[in-house]
């Protein structure tokens, strides 16, 4: 398994050439492939491009120029594969002027606490400092002002458990995570979380309309602009670390009860034709349940759980206990044929649960019981897990 750290580096002229050069080379090759099936009729394979720009004199290093072919024919590859479903879809035509820098690890030293990564014979490397391993590779991109630099690791996993217990997860806007592990409802809070992302809209438009009242690329606009990019790097630096302690909470969680898989609802296509008010809309345009979704993924796969997903059609619109279908108009669920009351997400990962345990069509075996509360702070305990501190494999 892999696992990424990331880290920020100011920008600089080395790292603006390097970023420019990948984006010639990338330009290079969208051009080279979509000319040639315009005029032959037919696709170049990727050793054919990686042959053919091999020489080509981009500044970067050999690999490096090899990446860049590599990134093209992975989203080629998922346009043929979009086509079988999609037939107006269009194979990928964007020519950026700057595009990412990968470096692969024969282009990469690590010495006396500094990573080196090549760019060739006869030029500089870009060095980055206090590095203890040597990464599988590194990527570098642009955002909001910063370079950011991708470490990707190789991390020793364990055996996958087999201990029979599985825990439902059905994924809000308002609360992240609620788990049912067959006795015990868990609700992990997410107000503040919520509050941080609305913060962050309020701001943000508050900015965005000072620097629309002021001529554009004036010197109060490049000052509100900058106060933009800081303020907003600080929030969703807030938000990520807030995703990180809730899911590392229920992992933890997860491992207390010796579960060995996680069902996850399936949200893919939850945003196909919303119609609500612009309010509703927003958020949950804005509902991060994927960047969730992935965090518990791969923190899942670092102590040996499986994680699998099923569709969560009408799971929270089902009575557990009589099978009844009603559509809940707060966040408590009321059956009007059984009586049956419980909160609203805890329905969901209970009717979860029954799919994967195949008892759909029977009642709950038990009392959930009230949910158990996870409140959101700062210094969130995670058990023993935190994700920073991983082993790394020889």
């Amino acid at each position: 398994m892999y696992i990424t750290k990331t880290m920020k580096h100011k920008k600089t002229q080395q790292l603006d050439n390097l970023a420019r050069a990948s984006g010639r080379c990338y330009s290079k090759v969208v051009s080279l492939v979509r000319k040639t099936f315009k005029q032959k009729g037919f696709w170049l394979s990727e050793s054919g491009v990686k042959k053919y720009i091999k020489n080509k004199g981009y500044l970067l290093h050999s690999q490096t120029i090899q990446a860049c072919a590599e990134s093209y024919f992975e989203s080629l590859k998922s346009f043929f594969q979009v086509r079988k479903s999609n037939p107006d879809a269009k194979p990928p035509k964007r020519t950026p002027r700057y595009f990412k820098v990968r470096w692969k690890s024969s282009a990469i030293r690590l010495k006396d606490g500094q990573l080196m990564l090549s760019n060739g014979k006869g030029r500089a490397p870009v060095i980055l400092e206090n590095m203890q391993e040597k990464p599988k590779y590194v990527e570098m991109s642009f955002h909001r002002g910063h370079y950011h630099f991708g470490l990707v690791y190789k991390v020793d996993v364990p055996p996958k458990q087999e201990t029979g217990i599985t825990v439902s997860v059905d994924m809000g806007e308002i609360h992240p995570i609620v788990s049912f592990d067959g006795r015990r409802t868990t609700i992990y809070n997410g107000h503040f979380l919520r509050s941080i992302v609305r913060y962050r809209n309020k701001l943000k438009a508050q900015i965005q309309n000072a620097m629309d009242t002021c001529p554009k690329r004036s010197r109060k606009w490049y000052k509100l602009r900058k106060a933009k990019q800081r303020t907003l790097d600080k929030l969703d630096a807030q938000i990520k670390d807030a995703e990180h302690k809730i899911t590392s909470r229920f992992i933890s969680d997860c491992q207390r009860a010796k579960a060995d898989t996680i069902v996850i609802g399936d949200l893919m296509h939850m945003r196909d034709n919303i119609k609500y008010s612009k309010k509703s809309n927003q958020k949950l345009h804005q509902w991060a349940f994927a960047r969730i979704a992935d965090k518990i993924k791969y923190k899942a796969e670092l102590v040996g759980i499986k994680v699998v997903s099923v569709s969560e059609a009408y799971t929270s619109q089902t009575c557990p206990k009589c099978g009844h279908r009603k559509k809940p108009n707060n966040r408590n669920y009321h059956c009007n044929k059984c009586d049956f009351k419980y909160h609203r997400d805890g329905v969901g990962a209970i009717n979860i649960h029954k799919k994967v345990s195949g008892v759909t069509n029977t009642p709950v075996s038990r009392d959930p019981g009230s949910p158990l509360g996870v409140k959101f702070n700062w210094h969130l305990s995670c058990l023993g897990l935190n994700p920073r501190k991983f082993a790394i494999s020889g």
